[in-house]
């Protein structure tokens, strides 16, 4: 089918964009840049420049466009709800919605569009099956705005009312690894409150069943079987990352931090999966724990784990030959970081080889050595840092043979130096030189210079 994804760009919309291409499907995606979504997106597509919370798209491109999914959405969480803020938040679903369904064609088979489980307001223990009405907060009325939105356009639509999204990188669940990490993470206001969440591979699996099964329509519920109270949460992450429950955080707290958003945070939610079971959906996380165990296995080690993904339109065996060359590595990292090759053990890289560089990190020299564990052309190679700044660098590079072009995937795993100390202290700003560093290369391997030199 060719199939029209707006918010493609986040956290749920790569994954999902990933499993169509893979598919066979002919994707479109909604974007305001082109340039900088095809940096982003690790599937090919062809994109739609278009500010959807602005105006409907114009493009003679959707006039073919048989199936659309609806991700987009400004960010609930993650900083205090100004009255600007809370309009961003409408515009961005609502107004951006009721667009997207003018611009998609009169003969569309089907829309799957996002929603949140906020949907029914805070409802103490009372189990939320998909007949339940709307609450009357704020996000509760924004989200039955938004699926009346939706429930205009032509065809089959589905609204899929996500809980809370746990990944390893990206979502919820980032945010509230470092105060769980450090020992101070605890439970929200009293902690009685109920929580939906759902793994990323499972809510990635049930936009496809409301995009594939016909049967599916209407309201689902986008959660786990099981939901959990707010303090079962701390304690089982807290468990999960190999340390100990903070204190509860009581509401004056919340309130000062977060204003209204805080009510959010503490609202009670209890989502029941039943019709996506009904309609023949089979969960891989069922019970939080083993969500939680798959996803926090890395930081109950002490290692921190970054993973970039990048589509690019050529073969493995055609992209291979430039990252073999050693000092093509310099022309794919920032230049602040003074990146400059030494000396190698072996004329070219393969098994064996090691790898004496210098740069700066933060203006401070440093020195590093590395060790290519694997070698395995086209497919894969590792790095692994014998001397330098860190207790442990592994970085993982994988080309992976992907709807006719390649898959770059890169997989970096890493310890602090001066063990927990080194962690509290630094571990933030080096998450962001990394995210710098990936955001550099996608950019560079995304321009047309980087095509002249494969």
């Amino acid at each position: 089918m060719r199939i029209l994804i707006t918010g493609a760009t986040g956290l749920i919309g790569r994954e999902i964009g990933k499993v169509l291409a893979e598919k066979g499907h002919d994707l479109f995606v909604v974007s305001r840049n082109e340039k900088k979504a095809k940096e982003l997106l690790p599937f090919p597509c062809q994109v739609i420049e278009g500010d959807l919370s602005h105006s409907p798209l114009v493009d003679s491109r959707l006039e073919n466009i048989e199936a659309a999914i609806n991700l987009m959405g400004e960010p609930i969480a993650g900083s205090r709800w100004t009255e600007e803020k809370k309009k961003k938040i409408y515009d961005s679903r609502v107004t951006a919605t009721k667009n997207l369904v003018q611009s998609l064609p009169k003969n569309l088979k089907v829309l799957v569009s996002g929603s949140a489980i906020g949907f029914y307001g805070n409802s103490g223990a009372e189990v939320l099956t998909e007949d339940g009405v709307a609450g009357q907060d704020f996000l509760a009325k924004l989200c039955k705005e938004w699926e009346a939105a939706a429930a205009r356009a032509p065809g089959r639509t589905v609204f899929v009312r996500t809980g809370v999204v746990l990944a390893r990188q990206g979502g919820a669940l980032d945010q509230m690894l470092f105060p769980f990490r450090s020992g101070v993470g605890g439970v929200l206001g009293n902690g009685e409150q109920w929580m939906s969440w759902i793994h990323l591979k499972d809510i990635v699996g049930l936009f496809l069943l409301a995009l594939e099964n016909p049967q599916a329509h209407g309201p689902m519920n986008g959660v786990a079987p099981f939901p959990v109270t707010n303090r079962e949460f701390s304690e089982s992450l807290a468990y999960a990352v190999g340390s100990r429950l903070g204190p509860a955080i009581p509401m004056f707290v919340l309130n000062l931090l977060f204003g209204e958003l805080a009510q959010v945070l503490v609202t009670s939610n209890r989502g029941c999966a039943d019709k996506s079971r009904e309609w023949g959906y089979k969960f891989h996380y069922d019970e939080l724990k083993e969500a939680l165990g798959e996803i926090c296995a890395p930081f109950k080690q002490g290692e921190e784990v970054f993973v970039a993904e990048q589509f690019v339109s050529v073969p493995p065996e055609k992209l291979f030959p430039f990252f073999k060359e050693a000092h093509n590595l310099e022309k794919i990292t920032p230049p602040t970081l003074n990146f400059e090759i030494e000396n190698m053990s072996t004329p070219e890289i393969g098994q064996g080889t090691r790898i004496d560089y210098r740069l700066k990190i933060h203006g401070v020299p440093a020195k590093w050595k590395t060790e290519i564990d694997e070698w395995q052309p086209p497919f894969k190679f590792v790095d692994n840092q014998l001397k330098g700044p860190y207790r442990l660098w592994h970085h993982t590079h994988e080309f992976r043979p992907f709807c006719g072009g390649t898959l770059l995937v890169d997989r970096v795993r890493y310890r602090m130096p001066m063990g927990y100390l080194g962690w509290l202290m630094a571990s933030h700003f080096v998450r962001k030189d990394v995210e710098n560093i990936f955001a550099f290369r996608r950019k560079f391997i995304a321009s047309e210079s980087f095509h002249s030199h494969i």
